[in-house]
């Protein structure tokens, strides 16, 4: 008996077609007038994806969302690079590490100050993004940009 063959699948419910063995990566959230609006992001992604490729993919993804109520950050995105960069609460280097980000992600950076010079050779700078996802600063040596200070970045207020 000669099976019937199935129409081409959508990624609908029970769609056995999703390969669930590929990377993925979730996020939810909830926005709006009184968070009103619940957000739920899951993505699956190439084999050989990277951790931070993923995350802002999925970054990349949750901005682009028109949710009703939603407002956008305010600062400006930026690429940054280097192995498990340092968010700390002040723009030095000391005992303030609040996180380390992954290699090769998206960061919003709210606004810039001079701090602590870092030299990472060939570089030295004495510039900070701070990063108000993470309540804290990281120098600009790890921002993908060619300045030390960055163009389009406010300076910070004292209270940051």
């Amino acid at each position: 008996m000669a099976s019937t063959p199935r129409p081409p699948s959508s990624a609908g419910a029970g769609d056995a077609s999703v390969d669930l063995s590929r990377p993925a990566l979730h996020t939810t959230g909830t926005v709006g007038a009184g968070d009103r609006s619940i957000v739920a992001v899951l993505t699956l992604h190439p084999d050989g994806t990277s951790y931070g490729r993923a995350y802002t993919d999925v970054g990349r993804l949750t901005r682009s969302l028109n949710v009703p109520g939603g407002t956008a950050p305010k600062g400006k995105w930026y690429g940054t690079w280097g192995q498990d960069v340092a968010v700390r609460t002040e723009p030095v280097v000391g005992d303030n590490l609040l996180t380390r980000l992954p290699a090769g992600v998206e960061v919003l950076v709210g606004c810039q100050k001079k701090g602590q010079l870092v030299s990472v050779p060939p570089y030295t700078n004495d510039w900070w993004a701070y990063l108000p996802q993470y309540g804290g600063y990281v120098t600009n040596i790890y921002i993908s940009h060619p300045d030390n200070q960055l163009p389009d970045v406010p300076l910070c207020t004292s209270q940051k």
